[in-house]
């Protein structure tokens, strides 16, 4: 069933945007009407998708799908499409030739049923790990994880990520599919989102766990009355998922793992960093999970892919993730990507392991690790660390040391601390991985 048809099963209800008058899901089914009938040599069509605004993102996404033969969300970063394939909103400089008789809308419509079977939607990876390249999904498999239970209408779902990412196309899927409210706070630093989410009364939250820091760090988080907190698109650890549970004693909390390439994997909502090691090698939530001998994770979801040439698959089906995992106390344990090691002296050190270890402390509020060249040993392992104006940095390095010393092996020890007010994040709400200019 395609996205519109879908919609139409539910009750009308409004969708609240900062800075815009409301719209209902009502008022977005006729928009993505009008723009079926206004443009049917689209039928059949490739289509690259501009984001303008949350409105007519949804009416644009409710049009097209099950209208043109593939839908492209395009990223503000450049990633390269075919000439053929026709950008929305339209500028008037590239007209596409019609693929049906544009007689009435009637006629096209009957005519694209009988050829567009399923449309396939392209998403753009971050780039965060290398060139951003398209993945191609259905709309079956976007929406496979979504939960549309009648507890879900009540909610008010904060907008965080970008839409056209991933993460962010979840979570518009979610409010849409379900009938809930959905606010746009995808734009601005901490203290603008958070005047949002306050604003429209949001109960329901999913952000990177570098911004739900950052949401901590205005200390006003908690007059929005969150009653679903979710965390995602990085390495949700235990400190983090611990402030937030006694921030939120009666919400629920969700850490979920899940990528552009490989779908939604799994959620976790004991509270716990990692996962149980107990879900290893058997089906958990329609999705199979083992650990292969390079420590990568590696996921067999239910629906692969559609195309496989960005994502290696091996015989069996499963998806080389390359997170690399420990196991530690029947627990599954995320240490970070292996593409991002720093290479201290031939050993490799997971910037994200030594991260989980400094925010520990509760004088960090943010850590980010990363390598600097050496001529003896290749790289040198540092950390910016954001802190509060009044802290006592020397005494905190000693702390951090200490703490350090304790876990982790000497090489994987920061040689140099930064101490700094707040860590940026990258548009897709991540930490910014990019070297620091201190």
């Amino acid at each position: 069933m395609v996205f519109l048809q879908q919609l139409q099963q539910i009750p009308a209800s409004q969708l609240a945007m900062d800075g815009s008058e409301p719209k209902s899901y009502q008022q977005l089914r006729a928009k993505a009407e009008q723009i079926r009938q206004h443009y049917p040599q689209l039928a059949g069509q490739a289509i690259a998708l501009h984001y303008t605004g949350l409105a007519e993102f949804i009416s644009a996404l409710l049009a097209f799908d099950g209208w043109c033969s593939a839908l492209y969300l395009l990223p503000e970063t450049d990633i390269s499409i075919a000439d053929e394939v026709y950008v929305w909103p339209a500028d008037g400089s590239k007209a596409p030739t019609a693929a049906v008789a544009a007689s009435s809308p009637e006629a096209v419509l009957e005519s694209v049923q009988e050829t567009v079977q399923q449309t396939v939607w392209y998403l753009a990876t971050s780039g965060t790990t290398g060139t951003p390249k398209w993945i191609a999904h259905s709309f079956t498999g976007l929406s496979r994880a979504i939960k549309c239970k009648a507890a879900q209408q009540p909610l008010r779902w904060g907008l965080c990520y970008q839409p056209y990412r991933f993460a962010g196309l979840q979570v518009l899927l979610q409010s849409v599919l379900s009938g809930a409210c959905l606010v746009d706070a995808s734009q601005g630093d901490a203290g603008a989102r958070i005047q949002v989410l306050q604003q429209y009364q949001v109960n329901a939250l999913s952000a990177t766990p570098s911004l739900w820091r950052q949401l901590l760090m205005t200390n006003q988080l908690s007059a929005v009355p969150l009653q679903q907190l979710t965390l995602g698109g990085e390495i949700a650890d235990q400190p983090l998922l611990t402030q937030l549970q006694q921030l939120f004693p009666s919400a629920r909390l969700l850490h979920i793992y899940a990528s552009t390439e490989a779908g939604v994997g799994f959620a976790v909502s004991d509270g716990k960093a990692g996962f149980p090691a107990a879900w290893l090698n058997q089906s958990h939530s329609q999705v199979q999970l083992r650990i292969n001998a390079e420590q990568h994770l590696c996921i067999k979801p239910p629906v692969i892919p559609l195309e496989q040439t960005a994502v290696t698959v091996d015989q069996h089906g499963f998806i080389d993730t390359t997170d690399v995992v420990e196991l530690r106390e029947a627990r599954v344990l995320f240490l970070g990507r292996a593409s991002g090691a720093i290479n201290v002296g031939g050993n490799k050190v997971h910037p994200e392991q030594v991260e989980q270890v400094l925010l520990q402390h509760d004088a960090v509020l943010q850590a980010k690790v990363y390598g600097k060249a050496s001529s003896v040993l290749g790289q040198l392992v540092v950390a910016d660390i954001a802190v509060a104006p009044d802290t006592d940095t020397k005494a905190l390095q000693a702390d951090l040391m200490q703490l350090c010393f304790k876990q982790l092996q000497r090489h994987q020890i920061p040689t140099r601390y930064y101490w700094l007010s707040q860590l940026s994040n990258s548009n897709t709400g991540k930490l910014s991985r990019k070297e620091s200019n201190v």
